[in-house]
């Protein structure tokens, strides 16, 4: 005759509330990670990983926003971008640089989009108005202040770079 050696396990209520503390625990840490994790598809930053933060953006610091344009496709609503210059600083963009306090970003512009539609373009030489920002992508041909002129600084969020 064979003996049955197997204890039997009984799960007390004590025991439950114990796993369920360190699943929630568990699935908090991996949601917290996961939904602050961006990846970049754009020309700009491809397969470049950013970090979402709750710092409030610094000058020279990628930021992401929400934007809606018409030459934009239906499907994008959120850009990121450097932030190069805020509200009172020294700002002139013209054909060929953003200039933020003699600070140059190199730009090209493009008169018309790849189907032929007409880019409307932003100048300027003054100063950046309270609450502005201007940002840039860092590709030549970027869409970006130089066409559609300042942005909210409220409506920027920083990403910090990954890897």
């Amino acid at each position: 005759m064979v003996k049955n050696t197997k204890k039997s396990t009984t799960i007390t209520p004590k025991k439950l509330l114990i796993f369920s503390l360190i699943a929630l625990i568990i699935y908090l840490i991996i949601g917290a990670f996961f939904t602050h994790i961006v990846v970049n598809v754009s020309d700009s930053h491809a397969g470049t990983l950013f970090w979402k933060s709750d710092k409030n953006p610094g000058k020279n610091e990628f930021v992401y926003f929400n934007f809606k344009h018409p030459l934009l496709p239906k499907n994008i609503k959120i850009l990121s971008k450097k932030l190069v210059c805020i509200g009172g600083d020294k700002l002139q963009i013209n054909d060929k640089f953003i200039i933020c306090n003699e600070q140059k970003y190199p730009i090209k512009r493009n008169q018309k989009t790849g189907s032929g539609k007409p880019i409307k373009q932003f100048y300027y030489d003054g100063i950046v108005p309270k609450n502005k920002a201007v940002v840039w992508g860092s590709n030549l041909e970027s869409f970006d202040s130089r066409y559609w002129g300042f942005i909210d600084y409220q409506k920027l969020k920083t990403i910090l770079i990954l890897f």
